[in-house]
C-alpha cells in the first residue's frame, strides 16, 4: 500500500516528548508518529467494523 503524508499540529511539549523518544528507540520521529497512529486506529478498530456492517 503507498504512503499519505500529513501536515498535523502538535502541542510543543508533546512534540519534544515525541522527539525526545523517538531519539531514545532510535528511529525517526515520523515512524514513531506513525506506530502510535497505527496502534491508535487498531485500538479503535470496532469503531471501524460497525461503520461497515
Amino acid at each position: 500500500m503507498g504512503e499519505k503524508k500529513v501536515n498535523i499540529g502538535l502541542k510543543e511539549k508533546v512534540h519534544a516528548q515525541a522527539k525526545i523518544i523517538s531519539t531514545l528507540k532510535k528511529i525517526p520521529m515520523n515512524k514513531f508518529l506513525e506506530q502510535a497512529i497505527e496502534a491508535a486506529v487498531e485500538k479503535e478498530k470496532k469503531l471501524l467494523e460497525e461503520l461497515l456492517k
